[in-house]
């Protein structure tokens, strides 16, 4: 089984005072125990060390980042140019959803790669009809 990590995960797991920072850990544990495999994309690589850079550290971003980079479980999918486009058309269509760009663009990864799990914190994938882990 895959499932696609969100920024909400990844800052969860990250920084001790997020407000779901305990449930991630968890939530983490039975992945690992499952032996479920991780996607995410550059898009949400990016937006996750900037913001751990400023909720925890710079410290904490790099480690983080190295980590990710360095994984044998978790794959960083990039953005191509077709998926870009699909998810700005998304992101046009749904202006009463409240979505962010990357949020169009990780939905769009998921389809295209038929994934419906993600480990995320964020209602917008259970709105647009994915399941959170």
């Amino acid at each position: 089984m895959m499932a696609f990590v969100d920024t909400s995960a990844w800052i969860a797991l990250n920084d001790k005072t997020d407000q779901y920072h305990n449930n991630a850990i968890l939530k983490s544990q039975q992945i690992k125990k499952q032996k479920i495999e991780l996607i995410t994309s550059e898009y949400i690589f990016d937006e996750s060390i900037t913001l751990i850079r400023y909720r925890a550290s710079h410290q904490s971003a790099v480690t983080f980042g190295d980590s990710l980079l360095n994984s044998n479980i978790v794959r960083i999918i990039d953005v191509a140019t077709e998926d870009r486009l699909m998810a700005w058309e998304m992101f046009k269509q749904y202006r009463d959803k409240e979505l962010s760009f990357t949020d169009c663009t990780s939905f769009v990864l998921m389809k295209k790669l038929k994934l419906q799990k993600a480990f995320t914190f964020d209602r917008h994938f259970k709105l647009m009809g994915f399941e959170m882990l």
